[in-house]
C-alpha cells in the first residue's frame, strides 16, 4: 500500500474546494449578470413599443431616416445608374421647381400682409391730421 501524506490530501482538497467555490461564483454571477440583461431588454423593448405606438408618425420618420442613411452608404450599382439615372434627373428638376413655386407663393403672401411704405406713409399722415385737427377743435370748443 502506498501512504499518502496528509499535507498533500490536505492541499488536494482545499484546492479541489477552491475551484469548485470559483466555478459556483462564477456561475451565479453569469445566471445574475443573464437576468439583469434579460430584464434590460425587455424594459427597452416595451419602452420603444410605448413610444412607436404613443408617436407613430415620429417612428415612420425615423425608420425613413435610417433607411436613407442606410442606402446612402451602400454603394451604387451600373445597373442602379442606368436605370435610375434618367428619374433622379427629373426628380431634382421637379423638386426645385416645387421649392420655387412655395417660395414665390410664400413671397406673396408675405408682401400681402405687409402694406407697402408708400400706402403707410399716407395713411400716418391722415391720422396725425385727423389727430392734429381733433385737437384743435377742441381747444377751441373749451375757449
Amino acid at each position: 500500500m502506498t501512504d499518502i501524506d496528509p499535507t498533500k490530501a490536505s492541499l488536494t482538497d482545499r484546492a479541489r474546494d477552491a475551484a469548485t467555490h470559483a466555478v459556483e461564483a462564477t456561475k451565479e454571477t453569469t445566471t445574475h449578470a443573464v437576468e439583469v440583461t434579460k430584464d434590460a431588454a425587455t424594459k427597452a423593448a416595451n419602452k420603444t413599443a410605448d413610444q412607436i405606438e404613443s408617436n407613430p408618425l415620429a417612428a415612420l420618420l425615423g425608420g425613413v431616416a435610417i433607411g436613407i442613411a442606410i442606402g446612402a452608404l451602400l454603394p451604387r450599382t451600373q445597373r442602379e445608374r442606368e436605370t435610375l439615372g434618367p428619374l433622379g434627373k427629373r426628380l431634382t428638376e421637379s423638386a426645385g421647381a416645387v421649392v420655387r413655386a412655395a417660395r414665390d407663393a410664400g413671397r406673396q403672401e408675405i408682401e400681402a400682409l405687409i402694406p407697402d411704405k408708400h400706402n403707410a406713409k399716407e395713411k400716418a399722415s391722415a391720422l396725425l391730421g385727423n389727430v392734429a385737427s381733433a385737437a384743435r377743435d377742441a381747444v377751441k370748443s373749451a375757449a
